[in-house]
């Protein structure tokens, strides 16, 4: 499996003579990724990566510990050792989340640059579920995974194709209960225009209703295999990547890990010719901002946008300035430049 780039769990993972996780002030880093691990093991009361109390190895951790531990048949200390840690690696996600921890050293993906901040983008927004599902609350049809892959605007579809080309048996077994035309029918009409959904995001077919059972059933299921986890998070990069060249280009001032995180999480909600034309429209209305200044400028105008599509108090107007100032002022990005490896 990959390293995760935290000394203590990949020292354990190694099986080097190395003290268990636990309650120790000074190894927030290793603490907090068996906090998400336990939370893919479907453990309740984990903090989540914004939260003051991530990392904090305190009672309600020790005794998910436990709980785990006894489950597995493994002495119940409350402290992650080796064979407890692997035990959390090896066994099977109740909700998998793209964590970091997870990302390396259960689906075995390297740690580069990129995969952290997409790791980030990706809990901030929803946890980062590879479940998220969102039945047509948007009005875009199903929206599924990571970075809510959305039906109208074929992403879905995009997705899907990708679970055929990479996993096909799997993607049929999971998706079709083994049915290969019924399949070929998914892909055919999330394939039709706006992903086979009416103006409203209502199918055009019943028989393909993706947000009703048993389609919300099945995708759930595809959240939970690991083979097609490993597809999202493939695909998910690919859309960063493609997203940090275009900004390479109409945003060369932003530069650091903050700024390309934050922007990416931009074009994940607008699109990229929507974070290319909030950009264009701040940078035109105030030349010369400093990045930080740029930033809180980019953030108000994609709130904004928002709330002149939702109205001023939605939740979508108050879940898009959450998440812009998330990305603005987390202390988990960096201001130090972005190197994309």
């Amino acid at each position: 499996m990959a390293q995760c780039g935290i000394p203590r769990i990949d020292q354990l993972i190694a099986g080097q003579d190395v003290p268990p996780v636990g309650n120790d002030p000074q190894d927030r880093a290793a603490a907090g990724l068996v906090q998400d691990l336990l939370a893919s093991q479907g453990a309740s009361g984990m903090p989540g990566v914004l939260e003051e109390s991530h990392g904090s190895y305190g009672a309600k951790t020790t005794a998910a510990v436990q709980q785990f531990q006894q489950s597995k048949g493994l002495p119940a200390s409350g402290k992650v050792d080796a064979a407890t840690l692997q035990a959390l690696v090896n066994a099977p996600a109740t909700r998998p989340t793209a964590c970091l921890g997870y990302l390396t050293l259960v689906l075995d993906l390297e740690a580069t640059s990129m995969l952290r901040v997409m790791s980030l983008t990706t809990q901030f927004e929803g946890g980062g579920r590879f479940g998220a599902l969102n039945l047509n609350t948007d009005k875009a049809g199903l929206s599924f995974g990571l970075i809510q892959w959305a039906q109208k605007p074929l992403r879905l579809n995009e997705l899907l194709r990708k679970f055929q080309s990479s996993q096909q048996q799997v993607f049929v077994s999971v998706l079709a209960d083994g049915d290969p035309a019924r399949a070929k029918g998914l892909i055919a009409h999330t394939a039709k225009t706006r992903g086979g959904t009416n103006a409203d995001g209502s199918t055009t077919d019943s028989g393909f209703d993706l947000v009703k059972e048993p389609w919300v059933s099945r995708f759930r299921k595809a959240a939970l295999d690991r083979t097609l986890q490993a597809v999202q998070v493939t695909a998910a990069l690919e859309a960063f990547n493609t997203s940090f060249r275009q900004l390479q280009n109409f945003a060369p001032q932003i530069k650091s890990e903050r700024g390309v995180a934050f922007m990416l999480d931009v074009a994940n909600q607008h699109g990229d010719g929507g974070a290319k034309s909030i950009f264009q429209a701040v940078n035109q209305a105030q030349p010369g901002l400093s990045e930080p200044n740029l930033l809180t400028a980019i953030e108000n105008e994609s709130v904004r946008r928002v709330s002149s599509q939702f109205g001023a108090g939605s939740n979508e107007a108050r879940s898009t300035h959450n998440r812009r100032e998330a990305f603005r002022l987390t202390p988990l990005l960096s201001n130090a430049p972005f190197s994309i490896t």
